[in-house]
């Protein structure tokens, strides 16, 4: 009877993850069976976690829900732990990792130093598109939040991962998300798999901060490709490693993804709420950062004297720091990007024209604060400034935008495509005859549409 199943800790987390992937994907038991072949009672009892289902079934629900082989690994490991109970072995849910995992493809090492091979990205492009690692992904972050528990690992194993995530910010902003997946996705799987075991209060600090940041980078990269269901999960899950540690750069660039996703879902109040819980805490790096996103969202809210006096916070706190795990810095250029772009909401012609050209040129000399992101809104600024006042520009206006569009159509993020799409309706019906306007228009509705729900 089901009330006597054995404790198999490997099938609670496969039945969590896989009603999860049902839900993320809109579907069913019943559509499931269609789908797969299989019994309805067969479907049922491995998402409930009844029995461990058999190898078919598992293979057919890792191509109906796709997760990259997750659902036939946690079905092997729940396999394996039924038979050792009942030899009367209790093992561990998870077996603990101390072992440093290297550069995937995709990531060349050369001098110490790790860059991205552009050999593999195309591959890497067409294997994102779908993005099929982030719902499964972001379904074991539920689970994880649930159960974050100790682990072990050794210097050399933390040591390196350490560098790892330092690495990975100096690239985040301007590197290829598609090369990057697998380098974040799978340094965070391993510390997940190393909170598992036990571990000394200083090892667990360690280690719950690489979590947290790692969990961070996910999030971001899910915002930045549309997904922000994903986004939501993993920033819930890095806010809790946030609170454990207390680290004021991560507890700081959670809540400004957190702003940045009720920004641009249009809920600019709760973007405000989401920078003011976390207002008690400081740290050189992001304190600009924080009164940045505080002042797009005043601006968007109509509030601009608040947007104002946050753009003054902004440019009093702004500094050149390099890129540590989590926001970027806001520099010189980023300073003139913010003041541009959010003189542009408040319709201010006369300082989007002051500001605006700085940025443009202060993303140009690349300095510390650069990421090809933050220079892509340098830019459609600039576009932005030549619609607004008493003597338009469309054909400059359109130009500019479609340099944007033309630098790298395959990797522009979520918030660059808004941009993009903002700069479009801009254009007043007459503009739309001009050639330049008319074939900008025509790009833009090529852009994907994204899922930013």
């Amino acid at each position: 009877m089901e009330a006597e199943r054995q404790r198999n800790d490997a099938l609670d987390q496969l039945a969590t993850m896989l009603q999860s992937l049902i839900g993320d994907n809109e579907t069913n038991i019943s559509r499931l069976a269609e789908r797969t072949g299989f019994k309805r009672q067969q479907v049922s009892r491995a998402v409930n976690g009844r029995e461990v289902p058999s190898p078919d079934l598992s293979d057919a629900l890792d191509v109906v829900l796709p997760c990259g082989g997750a659902i036939r690994r946690l079905r092997d490991a729940a396999d394996r732990e039924k038979r050792a109970r009942r030899l009367g072995v209790v093992p561990p849910m998870r077996k603990p990792t101390d072992e440093y995992v290297p550069a995937p493809e995709g990531m060349l090492v050369a001098n110490g130093a790790r860059t991205i091979d552009q050999g593999v990205i195309s591959t890497n492009r067409r294997e994102f598109a779908a993005l099929p690692a982030l719902p499964a992904l972001s379904a074991l972050a539920v689970s994880t939040r649930q159960r974050i528990e100790t682990g072990s690992a050794s210097d050399r194993t933390l040591d390196e991962l350490e560098s790892d995530v330092d690495e990975i910010a100096q690239v985040y902003g301007s590197a290829p998300h598609a090369a990057l997946l697998g380098e974040v996705a799978g340094r965070w799987k391993q510390i997940e798999a190393i909170l598992d075991g036990r571990m000394s209060a200083g090892t667990r600090s360690r280690v719950t901060l690489l979590g947290g940041q790692l969990t961070y980078f996910l999030g971001r990269l899910a915002f930045n490709t549309d997904d922000f269901r994903s986004a939501r999960r993993f920033a819930g899950l890095a806010g809790t490693y946030a609170n454990e540690i207390g680290e004021p750069v991560l507890i700081m660039s959670v809540a400004a993804l957190q702003s940045s996703i009720a920004y641009h879902t249009q809920r600019y109040r709760q973007a405000i709420a989401a920078l003011s819980v976390v207002r008690h805490v400081n740290h050189p790096y992001m304190d600009a950062r924080m009164a940045a996103y505080e002042a797009r969202a005043y601006a968007k809210a109509g509030d601009n004297d608040s947007a104002r006096r946050a753009l003054n916070r902004m440019e009093a706190a702004s500094c050149s720091m390099a890129p540590m795990p989590g926001e970027t810095p806001v520099g010189p250029a980023a300073v003139a990007m913010f003041r541009s772009g959010v003189a542009i909401t408040m319709g201010d012609a006369d300082m989007a024209r002051e500001w605006a050209p700085i940025a443009v040129a202060g993303y140009r000399r690349r300095g510390a604060d650069f990421t090809v992101e933050e220079s892509h809104h340098a830019s459609m600024s600039d576009a932005s400034r030549h619609l607004i006042g008493p003597d338009p520009e469309p054909e400059e206006a359109a130009r500019i935008a479609m340099q944007v569009m033309a630098s790298a159509p395959a990797e522009l993020t979520h918030t660059v495509k808004s941009r993009l799409r903002q700069c479009a309706s801009s254009f007043s019906p007459q503009h739309h005859r001009l050639p330049a306007v008319s074939s900008f228009l025509e790009a833009c509705r090529t852009l994907p549409a994204g899922t930013p729900v």
